[in-house]
């Protein structure tokens, strides 16, 4: 049931901040807008706190600037804004963000989803917390007919997506590892287009640096000014670790996912001797 091309079809990433999905598929989204894909990309925060000495509308407008640079790099079609107010969705109810996502699944039909994944280790950042639960939970709620009636006088109807790939810092168990060595460098470029996001990150490193009595000279130059070389050194190690873990070749590139379709039920669905896909009759190898 492998897809041999994703042209035409619509993959929806969703991203609690505007640097999420560079950061964690920014490769693998690049490579399916070059065959063909329409990506959609859902911010769900407004990124209104994410920077370093400027005010909160100056925040919200560069950090919105900045995405689409990123977006119109990683041939991203589409930004769609949430809006809810950033570093705070431990405090919103979850079945409110739930009933948003189940709403972008039946409007946009996505063939595939990236999201961050609700087992993903060593997480303490609870917008991704958050998101990745009520993602996980929409997939299936997304199918049901009495679920948000209220969608369905708009004319939408149940939907249930196809690919679900999860992301995390550190994934419990890779399933699948996409190669993006021919994309590497579009990553980079995305990621270091959030520079006030970028500067923000750096900041936090050096206040630990500082609190340890320490020195990190390239975090200060990186800080103050280009931080690409930083970046750069950073995303094609971590791509080189996933790519070895994969089996390739040194100098390949990759991005790590938990990628599901049917989950448990995915041998059965793949396994046209017992469940045949001509429509004949279902023949366990064992019966008699």
């Amino acid at each position: 049931m492998k897809t041999e091309s994703y042209q035409d079809k619509t993959v929806m990433v969703i991203s609690p901040h505007a640097d999420d999905a560079a950061a964690f598929c920014g490769g693998t989204l690049a490579k399916l807008a070059d065959q063909g894909a329409v990506i959609l990309l859902v911010r769900v925060t407004d990124d209104s706190r994410d920077s370093v000495g400027l005010s909160v509308a100056e925040t919200i407008r560069c950090n919105r600037e900045q995405l689409i640079q990123a977006a119109q790099i990683l041939g991203i079609s589409e930004v769609l804004e949430l809006g809810f107010e950033t570093d705070t969705l431990a405090d919103v109810p979850l079945g409110e963000l739930r009933e948003r996502f189940v709403y972008l699944f039946r409007k946009h039909q996505p063939y595939a989803v990236f999201s961050f994944d609700p087992y993903g280790m060593y997480e303490n950042n609870q917008d991704h917390i958050r998101i990745a639960q009520a993602v996980d939970e929409a997939y299936w709620v997304s199918c049901f007919d009495k679920h948000y009636p209220q969608h369905f006088q708009e004319g939408l109807l149940p939907f249930s997506v196809f690919e679900r790939w999860y992301f995390a810092r550190q994934l419990q168990h890779a399933t699948h590892y996409e190669e993006i060595t021919g994309c590497i460098e579009k990553k980079i470029s995305a990621l270091c287009a959030h520079r006030e996001m970028l500067r923000n990150t750096l900041n936090q490193y050096r206040l630990q640096v500082q609190t340890g009595g320490q020195s990190a000279p390239w975090l200060e130059q990186a800080f103050h000014g280009d931080p690409r070389q930083v970046i750069t050194a950073f995303l094609q190690g971590q791509a080189g670790v996933h790519a070895a873990a994969a089996g390739w070749q040194e100098g390949t590139m990759a991005e790590a996912f938990r990628l599901e379709r049917f989950g448990a039920l995915d041998p059965i669905f793949e396994n046209p001797d017992v469940f045949p896909d001509d429509g004949s009759e279902i023949a366990p190898k064992n019966r008699e």
